[in-house]
């Protein structure tokens, strides 16, 4: 507790540091004189704002600054005497004290000013006529040294101007001296024999002087009547009295008796000549209050009493003290500081507005303490209380004036305020004690009022910041009305709404907060992917109370539009329905072309999947869920025309649209130039033939949809075949260059985004030419027959587990099968030899075939195919049908399809003839690309190759060309691949003849 109090002190040092500046100025000064250069006494060098606050109010005219030089001047003549006698301030000190407050920028300063008034010379002693003894007896017998109380004489001066000293003048004054020295009470000292025959009277003046530099004096005449021995004259006991009087003495207390003797016993008689509050009895002397006494008025009296017994009177002086009693409360007054208010209710409470952005260490308001009693029963001192701690500030002591019982203090925040946790401090009170006995007390009750400023921003309170809304929703519907929290008061809790968006769409009731949509929603005019079934659409709303500054802060609100089935399919009105083909393309699965509808909807419902109905049994159509028309079934009719219905539906729920078109597929007569219709694969059949002078077209289509399927697409995964295959996402592959090898593997990836459906399948293609004779035939009987021979050895193997003893019917049954030569083996086996490479790289030997590949059925001699060239350049068919513009013709090269016959026979007669007319086969420039099912490779071989049954008879044969060919189907071809001589294959030295 002591740190944090220390810390305090600390906090609040900078702004509650005060320094007392004294000053002095004449009394009597002109108007304007200047008392002090306040900005250069306290070096301030930066513009500051001056003002002065009198703490003992005197008179406001006295003194003035300028507020903002600082110049402490004169406002009127002040007149110190005038004060000390309305007892405005001291009589031995006459201060003004000020506290001035200097607020540069944001910073106030307080300072405490004592500006004394010095005194001026300018009163001359005064005799008071009243208390005036003009006639004084004296007999001649007194001894010498017998002192007379003489008149005294006032002057409001203060110290040395006033009365300093008596004198006597006149004839024979040397007679008599002025006593001066004992409790500013002249006595008359005799000083010579007196003797009423020599001198019987003296006509004196008494002269009252102060000791300034122009002295100033007054005077007053005196008649001494010196009387014989045997004159009776009373004679005081004491010429001087001296009592004290508490100031609470009841009326008619008897104080004191005044006795004086009589030469002749006879009656004395006394009278008071000083108008005071007290009387006395003239037969005894007895003298009695018989007025209140206010030692805050009159602190002292000085009484001139006179007895007399005849017509000679003596004199006497009383002093009485009027002693101080703690009759009078401490006053206490409060004035406020800086941007605190003060307002007083009727049940006599303070109550002190602060703001509370009030910083910590700010002087809230000063307390001045002030008490009429003396010293002793004054000494103010304050005290804080309250039943309801803590308090946010505290009181510290910064000055005090003893000679007016005067104490100042300052009430300073220690805390920082928040109107929103506590705003009223109420029940405090200030307790102001003295030092009297017993002790008298006042108090100051108090309650703080933390006033508000703008400090909460206000915050919309909303339990969700997303709705969902529908397309196509009502003019004006209302989505609903924001709620806004501003803890401040008054004008800073009075809020407003707006968007900050520039929009037409959504509109706010700036007072209510009202959210409503001014539009209808188009879903489809908001929407950038076609995947999106819902868009959020971003507003952001700020709330903005009345307060200066304004606060404001904003939140984020999400408009969900979701996207309505309303939208029907919609057939692409730039597509033919009516369709014409020729009757031989007619066949089984072949695809007829594409249809294409659009949803302008998003998502299931913007997606749409087809169906079709035939109207006639002889040519039975259907379609993919993609659109691809194929047949199904067909008859042969002899109808010219066939109409379908063919309806496109999406996949909105709970209820999906559809759109029907009609197709008229046409059927002429057959064309000479046939381009073949392109085949739809389903997923079941992972094999297939491909033309070689199919490049360009569409080769085959793979059904990559199924039954569950919504939108699937095919990727192809083994990239490096993208030079040679092209495949749509719908699956169309197209051959696109030529082919470097024989047989391909296609890894495909089928995915469906809708279903999470993710299909991974190998597709294999193997290459054929048509230009060939029975070539694309073979190995369509060759993939029979092989997966016939498949079938069996699975068969024969499960007979193998079933049972161990059917070894020997198995054996038989292979036998059997084993010597079993059809004619198709040999066309497999030629179809196995195609597009082989020769192993025979640098042999000079005869080239010796098999059997069955050398043995032609008529004369058994060999007629193997080389690369003879016959031209056959590819050529599409010319059709109106779908194919025809979907067709690529960008960079697809016509070419032409050589053959070459090779005998064994007669290249051993070409052998055996060392100079023939030799036919020189050229090698093509060496570089890795596939040749028209030529061979090239050195990894052919006299099995392997390829035999026809063309014969060579009234055959051209020009020079032949001849190049190697890759054997992988998804690789580069090796490093090791390289051209190969003459001699790999034909010896530069053999001939056709």
């Amino acid at each position: 507790m002591l740190r944090m109090f220390f810390f305090l002190i600390m906090l609040i040092q900078p702004l509650s540091t005060y320094e007392i500046f004294k000053f002095t100025v004449k009394e009597k000064s002109p108007i304007n004189t200047l008392i002090a250069d306040l900005s250069y006494e306290l070096k301030i060098q930066n513009l500051a704002l001056y003002s002065l606050n009198e703490l003992i109010p005197i008179n406001k005219n006295l003194i003035t600054i300028n507020n903002q030089t600082g110049h402490l001047t004169t406002m009127s003549i002040i007149d110190r005497d005038q004060m000390c006698i309305q007892q405005q301030c001291s009589c031995k000190s006459c201060e003004i004290i000020f506290q001035l407050t200097i607020q540069i920028q944001q910073t106030i300063i307080y300072k405490i000013i004592e500006i004394k008034i010095e005194d001026r010379n300018d009163h001359s002693p005064i005799f008071d006529n009243q208390s005036m003894i003009h006639i004084i007896h004296i007999k001649e017998n007194v001894p010498l040294g017998y002192r007379i109380v003489l008149p005294i004489a006032n002057d409001p001066d203060e110290g040395l101007n006033s009365v300093q000293s008596y004198s006597l003048d006149g004839i024979n004054s040397d007679d008599f001296d002025v006593d001066y020295s004992s409790i500013d009470i002249p006595y008359l000292t005799v000083r010579s024999s007196l003797d009423h025959q020599h001198i019987s009277s003296y006509s004196l003046t008494l002269i009252a002087s102060d000791n300034n530099q122009q002295s100033k004096s007054r005077s007053g005449s005196i008649q001494l009547t010196i009387r014989i021995i045997n004159d009776s004259m009373p004679t005081f006991l004491q010429s001087v009295y001296t009592i004290d009087i508490r100031e609470d003495t009841i009326i008619g207390t008897n104080l004191l008796k005044i006795e004086a003797i009589s030469d002749n016993n006879k009656q004395i008689f006394y009278e008071l000549l000083t108008e005071s509050p007290f009387i006395i009895d003239r037969l005894t002397g007895n003298i009695q209050l018989r007025k209140l006494l206010d030692y805050e008025k009159d602190k002292s009296y000085r009484l001139i009493i006179k007895a007399y017994e005849n017509l000679i009177p003596t004199y006497a002086i009383i002093f009485i003290r009027v002693i101080d009693i703690n009759d009078n409360p401490v006053v206490i007054h409060i004035k406020v500081e800086g941007n605190t208010t003060l307002k007083q209710t009727n049940n006599d409470k303070n109550v002190l507005f602060i703001p509370e952005d009030t910083l910590v260490g700010t002087t809230l308001a000063h307390v001045t303490c002030t008490d009429l009693d003396s010293y002793v029963n004054g000494n103010p001192y304050l005290q804080l209380t309250t039943i309801q701690p803590p308090l946010p500030f505290i009181y510290k002591l910064i000055y005090q004036n003893n000679f007016q019982n005067f104490k100042l203090y300052s009430l300073i925040l220690h805390t920082n305020l928040d109107r929103e946790l506590k705003s009223i401090y109420n029940n405090i009170q200030l307790i102001a004690h003295d030092s009297g006995t017993p002790t008298l007390h006042t108090k100051l009750s108090i309650l703080l009022n933390i006033t508000d400023i703008n400090d909460c921003i206000p915050q919309i309170l909303t339990n969700s910041t997303i709705y969902d809304i529908n397309e196509n929703n009502p003019i004006g519907l209302i989505i609903d009305t924001l709620t806004a929290y501003d803890c401040d008061l008054g004008i800073n809790a009075e809020y407003e709404y707006s968007i900050l968006n520039i929009t037409d769409l959504l509109v706010i009731n700036a007072r209510t907060g009202q959210l409503s949509l001014n539009q209808s929603i188009d879903f489809e005019k908001f929407h950038q992917q076609k995947n999106l079934t819902t868009i959020n659409l971003e507003y952001y709303i700020q709330v903005k109370d009345h307060g200066q500054p304004s606060l404001s802060s904003q939140i984020k609100l999400i408009l969900r539009i979701h996207d309505l089935n309303d939208n029907s399919p919609i057939f692409d009105i730039n597509q033919s329905y009516n369709w014409t083909f020729p009757h031989i393309l007619l066949q089984t699965n072949s695809i007829l072309g594409r249809i294409l509808a659009y949803d302008n909807d998003s998502g299931l419902q913007g997606i749409v999947h087809y169906s079709i109905r035939s109207f006639d049994s002889c040519l039975i159509l259907d379609i993919t869920s993609l659109g691809y028309i194929y047949i199904q079934s067909q008859k042969s009719c002899s109808y010219l025309s066939y109409i379908f219905e063919i309806t496109a539906n999406d996949y909105g729920l709970p209820n999906s649209r559809l759109t029907k078109q009609l197709l008229t597929i046409n059927i002429e007569s057959n064309s000479l130039l046939i381009n073949p219709l392109p085949q739809l694969l389903s997923l079941s059949i992972h094999r297939t033939i491909v033309d070689i002078n199919s490049i360009g077209n569409i080769s085959f289509i793979i059904d990559i949809t199924n039954n569950h399927s919504i939108q699937p697409k095919v990727y192809l995964n083994n990239t490096d075949l993208l030079t040679c295959w092209n495949i749509s996402s719908t699956g169309e592959v197209r051959l696109i260059a030529r082919p470097f090898a024989s047989s391909y593997i296609l890894s495909l990836n089928i995915i469906d985004e809708y279903i999470e459906e993710n299909v991974f399948i190998k597709f294999q293609i193997d290459i054929c030419n048509s230009t060939m004779k029975n070539s694309c035939q073979q190995l369509v009987i060759y993939d029979d027959k092989k997966d016939n021979q498949i079938l069996l050895f699975w068969t024969i193997s499960l007979a193998l587990m079933i049972t161990c003893l059917c070894v020997f019917v198995f054996s038989i049954i292979t036998c059997l099968c084993c010597r079993k030569q059809p004619k198709d083996r040999k066309l497999s086996t030629n179809q196995q030899s195609f597009l082989q490479r020769n192993e025979d790289f640098q042999s000079d030997r005869t080239f010796k075939s098999s059997s069955a590949s050398t043995i032609r059925e008529d004369d058994r001699d060999s007629a193997c195919i080389i690369n003879s060239t016959l031209s056959s350049n590819v050529m599409p068919v010319r059709t109106n049908s779908w194919y025809q513009n979907r067709r690529e013709l960008s960079n697809v090269q016509t070419y032409q399809s050589k053959t070459c016959f090779y005998d064994i026979k007669i290249a051993e007669l070409i052998r055996n003839n060392q100079h023939p007319a030799c036919v020189f086969l050229n090698p093509k420039p060496s570089q890795s690309i596939s040749t028209d099912y030529g061979f090239g490779s050195s990894d052919v071989s006299p099995s392997s190759t390829s035999c026809s049954l063309t014969k060579l008879n009234n055959l051209n044969v020009n020079t032949l060309e001849w190049n190697y060919e890759m054997i992988t189907d998804q690789s580069p071809p090796p490093p090791s691949s390289r051209p190969m001589n003459k001699n790999s294959f034909i010896s530069t030295h053999e001939c056709v003849v």
